[in-house]
């Protein structure tokens, strides 16, 4: 992936950024914890300053997102909206390692929905998302444990991105990857371990399979 020092320079911006905000936060509580908890304090003080500081990153991606969007579509290595989902995946990345200490399975939905992802009710994510903010899971869908759905592709020295969604009551089997532009219809499945390559669309109440998926004959196995 091609890198320049602009790139290392908004990252560590942002970067450091939160991480001066939430050591004022930790600082000034710190005493308190201190009175409170007497040597079990730094340990306290770590989680909080791991919370702070992936909640005021998300806060932070949440307002860039708001004036300056990823768009969907394909670019060269050189255009603005490739460096700007560098910036945005690497320090998501970091508040998202942060988060994750208090976001057990679960709860991985509301997880991804603080980064930007639109989550329907009663879903279940077992699995990875990469770019949350080009994701929709519909109500009542399933992602499988170690699935993993990418909005993102470099080929031929261009940058894809185009946006995934998972249609309501649909599963994504376990260990299945879903490329850019994948479209779940509601009711569907996609078995364990398959590959939906980009711009796939799986219709409504149908079973997709293999590597890659195709359409399989017969009632959906779930």
């Amino acid at each position: 992936m091609q890198t320049d020092a602009k790139d290392y320079l908004y990252c560590a911006g942002l970067i450091g950024l939160a991480a001066a905000g939430t050591t004022c936060v930790v600082a000034l509580v710190q005493p308190w914890f201190l009175g409170m908890l007497g040597p079990y304090a730094p340990v306290a003080l770590f989680f909080l300053f791991a919370m702070v500081y992936g909640g005021f990153t998300a806060f932070l991606l949440a307002v860039i997102a708001k004036w300056l969007p990823l768009r969907e579509g394909e670019y060269s290595m050189n255009d603005s909206q490739f460096t700007l989902w560098k910036v945005q995946h690497v320090v998501g990345e970091f508040a998202k390692l942060a988060l994750s200490l208090f976001f057990p399975v679960v709860v991985r939905p509301a997880f991804y929905a603080l980064f930007g992802a639109r989550v329907g009710t009663h879903v279940a994510v077992a699995g990875k998302i990469l770019d949350p903010r080009m994701t929709i899971l519909e109500a009542g869908c399933v992602l499988g444990e170690g699935c993993i759905l990418t909005s993102h592709a470099m080929a031929g020295g261009r940058f894809i991105l185009r946006g995934i969604r998972v249609g309501k009551g649909a599963t994504v089997g376990v260990g299945s990857i879903l490329m850019p532009g994948v479209t779940i219809g509601a009711g569907a499945v996609v078995l364990p371990g398959s590959v939906l390559k980009s711009n796939t669309t799986v219709p409504a109440d149908e079973t997709w399979g293999g590597v890659p998926a195709v359409r399989i004959a017969g009632s959906a196995v779930r």
